[in-house]
């Protein structure tokens, strides 16, 4: 009897993985749009002294940023990814360690964290997000992303998986936080996943997936009976949301 094909469970420090988030990638245009809002609020600092990023992966979007300010310190704790990283950012401060694990006050202009509440327990997000409160200086910004609760992504994560994430609550405690005074928001950046074909896009949504721990990973046939369902196009195409929400804190001069 032939063995169920399942959704793969990636590790960041594979080949596999890479393949998938190049696929990625090359069908959305997320990346583009998130440049486009991060390049708006970079130029509207007061200042750009310093910059972290928190949790930054192999650095590409790290390096981007980083001409544009005085001082770059970028975080991430996966041994693996730093050290692509460091090759990224040759004249940023690397720290290997989580965010909670860093007791430095860094003072900083504008503090990023992209996509790395996905992998924090939900429990901890207030905890998390204090320390990064406590990163910023006066005048300073933090703008901390994920998939928008509502975005076709987001409800598929929670079709498989029984999550789905919001940012927003964190508005309350921002404006809570007694490290100082702060003004809370969140916005929504759209963003599409567009591919000519079932394979492609089906394996654009299993990289998706994997933004989450996958404990009992789905049948393939299931995943793409709900591709085929809910995103393939009257064309034959198949197109799905991937909207982005960037919470937007600004700590009070």
């Amino acid at each position: 009897m032939t063995p169920t094909r399942r959704v793969r469970v990636f590790d960041s420090d594979t080949p596999d993985y890479q393949t998938a988030f190049h696929t990625f990638l090359a069908h959305t245009d997320q990346k583009d749009r998130a440049h486009a809002w991060l390049e708006r609020e970079v130029l509207a600092l007061p200042r750009r002294r310093r910059f972290v990023d928190v949790g930054a992966g192999t650095g590409k979007l790290t390096a981007w940023l980083l001409p544009r300010f005085d001082e770059v310190v970028a975080i991430e704790p996966n041994p693996a990814l730093e050290r692509e990283l460091r090759a990224a950012c040759p004249t940023a401060r690397v720290l290997g360690a989580t965010m909670l694990e860093i007791a430095e006050a860094f003072a900083a202009d504008f503090v990023l964290c992209s996509h790395v509440f996905y992998y924090l327990p939900p429990s901890t997000w207030p905890e998390n997000l204090a320390r990064l409160l406590s990163w910023l200086d006066p005048g300073g910004v933090l703008a901390a992303a994920i998939q928008n609760p509502h975005s076709d992504c987001m409800r598929m994560l929670e079709h498989f998986l029984g999550t789905r994430l919001d940012l927003r609550p964190l508005c309350l405690v921002a404006e809570q936080a007694r490290t100082g005074t702060y003004r809370a928001h969140v916005e929504t950046v759209p963003a599409h996943i567009a591919t000519a074909d079932l394979a492609t896009a089906c394996a654009v949504a299993e990289f998706i997936l994997n933004v989450l721990p996958i404990p009992s990973p789905p049948a393939w046939d299931d995943l793409e009976t709900y591709v085929e369902r809910n995103f393939r196009q009257p064309n034959g195409s198949y197109r799905y949301s991937c909207d982005q929400d960037f919470l937007r804190i600004q700590r009070a001069a």
